[in-house]
């Protein structure tokens, strides 16, 4: 940290301890959480997150001001492309960065995922040149991202130098500066934004915001990686990352599937939103999905980390109440989630005009459908381990599911020619529908691990 990083944090400690002090519980939380390393870091990587997400959301109100809703519609569509495309970068390599127990073998996983980056980038480089016509001859709306589509190329590498370096830091246990880098992240990708709408580019002001908001800090973690494994980095190898490639090939062949579906089923609303109606719907779309989903995310993440911790001990343990933990913890996460999700987003079309002005009144009434979705979602995605009771091939239908009931959901609307607004109510049906089934799962999942525990 640089010494006014280091102040800040200072003042900050010195100000919250009197506060802890006063309240036994928050002490002792704040006790487990920093005596705890595995959710010491989960703190400090979360509040660099959550900090970065708080400042998207806070200067929406300006950027809302600065761009119409069909730029933020060409943007929902480039990111969501951009996060689809992105995830075969490098194979899922970076996720087995934790395992080798030697650093010889991590550093020649971290140079496949360069060599993949490369080879990946090219094809990638070469499917838009050959591929980009054919996209918007079959898609008419898709004509609005064309004169972008190559800002997708500088997405897809950075962001994949960015993912390599980070989880590299994350085997190292960098939590501080992995937070720093969301950070700055978040202010710089805003920055960008407001300065170059203020400039009047467009929907190009968005992208580069967001390629900034997704590379920046590439520097900072490439330095400290040379500076520490600058002898290690030496011993890569042609025959050592063939070795690693073999060792690991179950994260190409599993763990690339799965968050091609997950993703995929995250992200393809915008896309139809736009293939059906227009960057303009897609753009209420996003600035309601911003508004309605982001402000739960760091607590149902912190949540679902925080879940799985006592229930992989319960699990351990054979523990009788691990069911007991699931429904209490289903109780309050609806507790949280009500007011936190629910009651904002039935206000939501009374105050989006005050908030982001008046052309964006219609995103208001988008966030109904949304609220229920993202509440539902709330409630049920946390507590989601069913790998963890040995049901990974339900969870991996139930995923298969929800991306053809999304296909389906939007599917009907471009039959029928329903309104957005129809549309976006049948999605929400499908979507509340899957995370019921998701709790019915867990439950069936836990009663079934309660028998076996029995015996």
């Amino acid at each position: 940290m640089t010494g006014n990083q280091q102040k800040i944090t200072t003042w900050f400690f010195s100000h919250l301890i009197p506060v802890v002090k006063r309240n036994p519980y928050a002490a002792r939380v704040i006790r487990f959480i920093l005596e705890n390393p595995l959710y010491k870091g989960l703190l400090i990587l979360g509040s660099g997150t959550a900090v970065a997400q708080l400042i998207g959301i806070v200067t929406m109100p300006i950027i809302t001001r600065l761009y119409t809703p069909s730029d933020l519609g060409v943007l929902a569509v480039y990111s969501s492309v951009l996060a689809i495309v992105g995830i075969g970068a490098t194979l899922r390599y970076e996720f087995a960065y934790a395992l080798p127990k030697e650093d010889k073998d991590a550093v020649n996983l971290f140079g496949l995922c360069l060599v993949l980056l490369l080879i990946t980038t090219t094809m990638f480089a070469f499917a838009l040149f050959f591929g980009s016509k054919l996209l918007t001859g079959c898609f008419d709306d898709f004509g609005v991202i064309e004169p972008h589509l190559w800002f997708l190329l500088v997405g897809f590498f950075g962001m994949a130098c960015y993912t390599i370096l980070n989880y590299w830091a994350v085997r190292q246990r960098d939590y501080a500066r992995i937070a720093h880098t969301k950070i700055n992240q978040g202010i710089g990708g805003t920055v960008t934004k407001i300065l170059l709408g203020l400039l009047a580019f467009g929907p190009v002001g968005l992208i580069i915001g967001h390629i900034v908001s997704q590379i920046a800090g590439i520097g900072t973690l490439a330095r400290v990686m040379w500076r520490k494994e600058r002898e290690n980095l030496g011993s890569i190898s042609l025959s050592g990352m063939k070795q690693v490639a073999q060792a690991y090939m179950s994260f190409p062949i599993f763990n690339l599937p799965a968050s091609i579906v997950n993703t995929m089923a995250l992200q393809l609303p915008p896309l139809m939103l736009l293939a059906i109606y227009d960057a303009r719907i897609a753009g209420f779309y996003a600035l309601a999905h911003t508004v309605v989903v982001l402000p739960g995310n760091f607590i149902s993440q912190s949540m679902g980390q925080a879940y799985l911790g006592e229930a992989s001990k319960m699990v351990r343990d054979m523990s009788s109440e691990l069911r007991a933990l699931y429904l209490r913890t289903l109780k309050h996460l609806t507790v949280v989630g009500i007011p936190l999700i629910g009651i904002p987003a039935l206000f939501a079309p009374f105050l989006f005009e005050i908030l982001f002005g008046e052309v964006w009144v219609e995103a208001g009434w988008y966030c109904w459908p949304l609220g229920l979705i993202a509440l539902f979602g709330f409630i049920a995605g946390p507590t989601s381990f069913l790998h963890l009771y040995g049901y990974n091939h339900w969870q991996l239908m139930w995923d298969v599911t929800r991306l053809v009931g999304v296909v389906i959901g939007f599917y009907v609307g471009y039959i029928f020619e329903l309104s957005i607004f129809n549309t976006l109510f049948i999605y929400a049906i499908i979507r509340m529908s899957l995370s019921a089934l998701n709790v019915f799962l867990n439950l069936k999942a836990l009663s079934n691990y309660f028998k076996m525990s029995i015996k």
